[in-house]
């Protein structure tokens, strides 16, 4: 969502023109049960009993990346899109004040994957794409800065701005400059032996993500400086995902914990404080029975919403009061 709360929507299709079908927005009210003093924790919100699809794997065919814009109220303003070399995905979209950043993946033709940046203008004007890594290197999430660089977050393998691998996969911090494509500012994780990964970031330089060596594998939520050292960082053991904005982590559970007082398969949602620390006072929510966490927002006067893949394959939204 960008400054102007317009939606932009990346997918792929056969074509440049596969047409578009938009479903008129639902304005009945939630059947789910508000917050209540009995029940703090959660709200769950699937009001239309949508239920999982079988998903199939991504064709090969699908060769053009295609960016709709929509509304607010759920009008579509437009629809472009443009021929992939390779075979490739967008990961992720940034919005700035007169264009859209679009973060992506796409299949190397020696093998592997690497990641790519282009902008799009609301005229539909795609700029020049820029590549970074040469077959081991995914990108998967970004912020615009107040510089206008941008602050892009993934794994890599690869050589990037001539700064090596040090574990067997690193955690990947680069800032950008969007105007010609050039790292100006390499951050890699430090774990010798470690495949790290870093999937979330907010514009404060705080990252969600995972780490494993052999032995362990554990969320990681981290604060970075300017100067790239690291401010703070919080580690938790049987976790393999962490997502974050500037004040809220999600953080994924695959055995108990009793720091995050959480059973195997739960989300767990705090605030965080300058140094990483809960919120005095503020309690958190626990989403039971996940497998993978989708995406997290908040908004004021919406609280904090989070997007999950349960157990059971269903998707689901929950919104907290935070």
């Amino acid at each position: 969502m960008d400054s102007k709360e317009q939606i932009w929507i990346a997918g792929l299709a056969q074509n440049e023109k596969n047409p578009t079908t938009l479903l008129a927005p639902d304005t009945s009210s939630p059947t789910s049960e508000p917050l209540t003093s009995q029940n703090p924790i959660v709200q769950t919100l699937n009001p239309d009993t949508v239920t999982a699809q079988t998903l199939k794997p991504i064709r090969k065919d699908l060769k053009f990346v295609t960016v709709t814009q929509v509304d607010k109220s759920g009008v579509m303003l437009n629809r472009f899109a443009i021929a992939l070399n390779n075979f490739g995905y967008v990961t992720a979209i940034i919005p700035g004040s007169a264009v859209v950043y679009l973060i992506g993946i796409e299949i190397a033709k020696s093998g592997g994957e690497r990641s790519f940046m282009q902008s799009l203008t609301s005229a539909g004007e795609f700029g020049t794409k820029f590549y970074f890594g040469k077959s081991a290197t995914t990108l998967t999430s970004g912020v615009l800065n107040k510089d206008k660089t941008l602050t892009l977050v993934g794994n890599s393998s690869d050589l990037l701005a001539n700064k090596p691998v040090v574990g067997k996969v690193d955690g990947v911090i680069l800032n950008v400059s969007p105007a010609d494509g050039k790292i100006l500012k390499v951050v890699r994780s430090n774990g010798v032996g470690a495949t790290r990964s870093w999937e979330s970031a907010a514009g404060n330089l705080t990252v969600g993500g995972s780490s494993s060596t052999k032995n362990l594998t554990e969320a990681v939520i981290s604060q970075f400086s300017s100067t790239g050292s690291v401010l703070w960082s919080k580690r938790y053991a049987g976790a393999t995902a962490a997502v974050n904005n500037s004040s809220v982590v999600a953080v994924l559970t695959t055995q108990a914990n009793a720091l995050l007082k959480a059973k195997a398969g739960d989300v767990v949602v705090y605030q965080f404080d300058k140094k990483g620390e809960p919120v005095s006072g503020v309690l958190g929510g626990r989403i039971p029975l996940s497998a993978e966490i989708l995406g997290l927002r908040s908004q004021p006067g919406l609280g904090t919403c989070v997007a999950t893949r349960a157990a059971d394959g269903r998707f689901v939204l929950t919104q907290l009061p935070f």
